[in-house]
């Protein structure tokens, strides 16, 4: 459902996102152009949740409401010196705002 770069992952597992743990992403209102991400490691499942990724013991988990945003995302992670930290490219959105931190379906 969705993609992680090898960076990404290599970043999570560095987090400590993995076995227990898993990232979680939610889509919420905010930003600029209405929606915004928020991700956190968490290790608490509920019966709303959604396995969206799953290599070996990593894994992304999403509420069902944010689940129908996030099919067919990329996340990638970059390391630059100047804005370093995951970037999320999202198929579905049809707008973002100027700084990439929010977007629209």
């Amino acid at each position: 459902m969705i993609e992680l770069s090898d960076k990404a992952k290599q970043e999570l597992r560095s987090l400590e996102a993995g076995g227990e743990n898993f990232l979680r992403i939610s889509v919420v209102p905010g930003g600029c152009s209405g929606m915004t991400y928020s991700a956190a490691i968490d290790n608490s499942i509920s019966d709303a949740d959604q396995t969206l990724f799953e290599d070996g013991d990593l894994r992304v988990i999403a509420d069902d409401g944010s689940a129908m945003f996030l099919d067919g995302l990329q996340i990638d992670y970059s390391d630059d010196l100047i804005a370093s930290g995951f970037r999320f490219k999202n198929p579905k959105a049809v707008k973002a705002c100027g700084c990439g931190s929010s977007f629209k379906v």
